[in-house]
């Protein structure tokens, strides 16, 4: 795809009302990248209007501004869409382009690799770790200037899809845009805390629950856990509570890939999956069952019983680590 931000700042400079989206279920990306937008285009006189198929997760309610987010039956007429960090247009929920014309343009921001550019414009740079960085590029390119509060939403952004700079898609743009956000006055300590040390009991309780059933396969490379519906209910889970979980066991210092299953009242499960080596590409796994994502991060849908969802995925991550390393996939 063209990488040139020109496409998206001439049409964004022609709009005069424009509605920002991101992808269902908003991790830190979604909504610091949207939030932090909105706030960046209102400074040069658009109107804006930020919507979402689902509520803002309780963990970062602590940003600023993010109860301005609608749902997706307060979303008004606009000149202009512009989806945010969302791999592919059903991502966002139906609900959401239910209430959008089709002859209004939409433009695809994202940086995930699964991403074909279901867009009238599309920048979908697979090299950027988090959308969130995307949109510090674009401003920057543009000459727009990024307000207090906007530069607190992208460094959010970038913190979390980093995993707190610590997944190999970091890199020294990252660290740069970082240092320019925090010279805007963004308090990093406050941030981080909110982010990382602030959780409800319930979430803690989530964490020692799923370690107990903790599975460990192929000979200790890949670590998974599960969680059934019922426990998401009797623990009073929220969205984002389990946030993290995957990277613990990932940190196993055997373990290539990391995976962890949600069972929803639906009876469907998501997929959740993480991989220490560019050899074990969970994107393409993931893509085998329908979902996709990155190399190193990557998700998909699956149809239950819970068991079975994890018995089939986990077969496809063993058969393929054991191609490229040594183990008994069983």
């Amino acid at each position: 795809m063209d990488l040139s931000f020109q496409p998206v700042i001439s049409r964004i400079s022609k709009a005069k009302r424009i509605l920002i989206l991101s992808h269902d279920r908003p991790d830190g990306d979604a909504i610091g990248s949207a939030v932090g937008l909105a706030l960046i285009l209102e400074g040069i006189g658009k109107e804006i209007q930020i919507a979402n198929g689902d509520p803002v997760p309780e963990a970062l309610r602590f940003l600023p501004e993010v109860s301005r987010i609608d749902s997706a039956d307060a979303i008004l007429a606009s000149d202009l869409v512009i989806a945010l960090d969302s791999a592919d247009r059903e991502r966002i929920s139906s609900s959401v382009w239910d209430r959008i014309s089709d002859e209004i343009d939409v433009i695809n921001i994202d940086h995930h690799v699964s991403n074909h550019g279901y867009g009238d414009i599309n920048y979908v740079d697979t090299a950027s770790p988090a959308t969130g960085q995307i949109i510090a590029e674009l401003a920057k390119e543009a000459g727009w200037g990024i307000p207090g509060d906007a530069a607190t939403h992208l460094y959010a952004a970038i913190s979390t899809d980093t995993g707190s700079f610590r997944y190999p898609s970091t890199s020294s743009l990252t660290m740069l845009i970082v240092a320019d956000l925090i010279e805007l006055g963004v308090n990093v300590g406050l941030i981080n805390q909110q982010l990382y040390e602030s959780y409800p009991i319930r979430r803690v309780e989530a964490l020692s629950y799923l370690l107990k059933e903790l599975r460990l396969d192929c000979d200790n490379r890949c670590a998974s856990v599960r969680l059934p519906y019922e426990m998401t209910v009797k623990l009073g889970l929220g969205t984002g509570d389990t946030e993290g979980v995957i990277d613990v066991i990932r940190a196993i210092d055997t373990v290539i890939v990391a995976v962890f299953f949600e069972e929803f009242e639906d009876g469907s499960i998501r997929v959740s999956s993480r991989s220490k080596s560019d050899e074990v590409s969970v994107g393409e796994i993931c893509e085998f069952f329908g979902g996709g994502g990155h190399t190193l991060a990557a998700g998909a849908r699956l149809t239950g019983p819970l068991a079975d969802a994890a018995d089939r995925f986990l077969s496809r991550v063993c058969h393929t680590i054991c191609e490229i390393d040594d183990c008994q996939a069983g």
